[in-house]
């Protein structure tokens, strides 16, 4: 099986730097706990740091792994955690060329949803997406989809055929839903547009155009510290700064 992160969940990471003073730590030593839950009991769960193998459980049932990462500050200091389960073939095999989170020119996602409507007729074959590049302007050039987005799946009846009911709507390809991702989007506000195409390849209506606001990654709360420590009871009470995007 490829390696997966379905039934993965509540991910979290934890720095293992305490200055027991009270102070600012100099400076992490780049040591995480990362903890989980996983319902894929009988395979292993690799950790990925920024998109490389940090490290591997020992066992199947473990929910547990202290691993390296980055130091440092400014962007060195976001760290983006990836738990990922594998085979027991593959647990020691660095699998990040299959992981689509960490690519350099990854950035945040757009998911595009829209119905066919009732002004297509019977030769819709494809979608195209287009952008405006953050110009205000979308540029029906060159789409962003490298191939055509087909309007009926490769086999079987149309998208939504029938599923309005009667008199509740469309039916056939006017009740379709189609939805595509937009990925690799730099920080600001772009216009996105779908047109439609024939099966001659001709432009069948006007683009549907929608704008949206891309935020960047939220920066990471900062100066972690111990603020006081009880050596009776053996306590810590813990302060940090908040993100500046919080």
């Amino acid at each position: 099986m490829p390696p997966s992160t379905d039934g993965i969940t509540r991910v979290r990471v934890s720095p293992m730097a305490f200055d027991l003073d009270g102070g600012t730590p100099a400076g992490s030593p780049g040591t995480y706990e990362v903890t989980w839950v996983s319902t894929q009991a009988e395979r292993w769960h690799q950790v990925y740091i920024n998109g490389q193998l940090a490290g591997v459980t020992a066992r199947p049932e473990d929910r547990r792994l202290v691993v390296l990462g980055p130091v440092g500050s400014g962007g060195q200091s976001v760290v983006y955690v990836e738990v990922v389960a594998v085979d027991a073939a593959d647990r020691r095999n660095d699998l990040s060329a299959y992981l689509t989170g960490f690519s350099p020119t990854c950035g945040p996602k757009v998911l595009l949803v829209w119905e066919a409507g009732l002004y297509l007729g019977e030769d819709l074959e494809s979608f195209d997406v287009f952008a405006d590049q953050r110009t205000g302007t979308v540029d029906y050039s060159r789409p962003l989809n490298d191939a055509p987005i087909p309007a009926v799946p490769s086999e079987g009846a149309p998208w939504g055929f029938g599923c309005g009911g009667y008199g509740m709507g469309g039916y056939g390809l006017s009740a379709a839903r189609y939805e595509w991702t937009v990925d690799g989007l730099e920080p600001g506000t772009w216009r996105l547009a779908v047109v439609a195409c024939d099966t001659a390849g001709n432009r069948l209506a006007t683009a549907a155009e929608v704008s949206v606001s891309v935020a960047p990654v939220a920066r990471p709360a900062g100066n972690f510290r111990v603020a006081s420590y009880s050596a009776a009871s053996r306590t810590a009470t813990l302060a940090w700064e908040p993100s500046q995007d919080a």
